[in-house]
């Protein structure tokens, strides 16, 4: 999820916590906010392929359960560093608490997966409840934290703990929906087949289902029928040449349904295109990862393409 959900989901969590105004529940407060964020510092970490950095360390080993305890400890060590006279234990246990429930758990629920159980397994898990970015999911936090902002004087928790069951619910409803939707595209396509959540809304979702030479991408409403949009398929030649490429076995474990192409270069290189079908617009890719190969088969340079801008994208869904 987006940083500002992030944050408030750690606002949130904090407030569970039934605080009575001394040093220790204000620590605990920060110190949640704090552990909600920190997991996606590894955007900076050092690489000389921005592209390992999206695929490889963002959503990595920090954001693994494993390493969430480490986590808790810096964020709790950093509230404690504002009210040096809190408890460390109540800080820390509240810190843990939003690492994993603020972030580690709100990121899984989305489609771009987190490996959640490194180092013991590089498989990224997604359970497509919701995109990255989705306002529906955000907005009863962000209500909930402005007026308990309002009521700092009074009862201020009310309003962050009525907003987090608001948002839980929310994406609960959306969870039940998928599952609906899916077991519906299956019953036409057979087993296989995935539903996603679009851009912008509850009630339009993506869907993809394999086949036996490609893949069938389309539209499903909740309600509705579905609307086939595309059929696709891989070059295979361009496929074992992405995957022969270490950068490109890192964007083949994210695409899970891989539409890749080649264009030759005047310099007898290639450009590789992969693009994933989970993020389609009327059935052609949004996002594509494009690697550029020289006539040795050298990968010379890679980039994210991300189709436009996000309303260019939400025009190209809508139509």
């Amino acid at each position: 999820m987006d940083t500002l959900t992030h944050g408030l989901l750690g606002l949130a969590i904090g407030a569970i916590r039934k605080p009575d105004g001394t040093p220790t529940d204000r620590a605990a407060l920060l110190a949640a906010v704090i552990a909600a964020e920190l997991p996606d510092l590894d955007y900076l970490w050092p690489s000389d392929e921005p592209v390992l950095v999206t695929l490889r360390a963002h959503r990595g080993l920090s954001h693994a359960l494993l390493a969430s305890p480490a986590v808790a400890l810096a964020a709790a060590g950093l509230a404690r560093l504002v009210f040096r006279r809190a408890a460390f234990l109540p800080i820390y246990w509240t810190a843990l608490a939003a690492v994993v429930f603020g972030h580690i758990l709100c990121d899984l629920w989305t489609g771009w997966g987190t490996r959640i159980f490194l180092p013991f397994s590089d498989h990224r898990f997604g359970l497509d409840f919701t995109s990255v970015l989705d306002p529906l999911m955000t907005l009863p936090l962000l209500v909930g934290a402005g007026i308990a902002f309002w009521r700092r004087g009074g009862e201020w928790r009310r309003p962050l703990l009525v907003a987090l069951a608001v948002s839980m619910g929310y994406v609960g409803a959306r969870a039940g929906a998928r599952a609906a939707l899916e077991a519906k595209v299956e019953a036409r396509y057979g087993g296989g087949a995935r539903v996603f959540p679009a851009p912008i809304g509850f009630f339009r979702w993506r869907y993809v289902a394999p086949l036996p030479d490609g893949f069938a991408a389309g539209i499903i409403e909740l309600g509705g029928e579905l609307i086939e949009q595309r059929r696709a398929t891989s070059d295979p030649g361009a496929l074992a040449e992405v995957a022969a490429l270490p950068v490109g076995q890192e964007v083949l474990a994210w695409a899970r349904f891989p539409v890749v192409t080649r264009e030759p270069n005047e310099n007898g290189g290639k450009t590789l295109s992969v693009g994933d079908l989970r993020y389609h617009a009327g059935g052609e890719p949004t996002l594509r990862f494009v690697l550029h190969v020289d006539a040795e088969g050298r990968m010379t340079s890679a980039r994210l393409d991300r189709g436009g801008s996000l309303r260019e994208v939400l025009e190209r869904f809508r139509r």
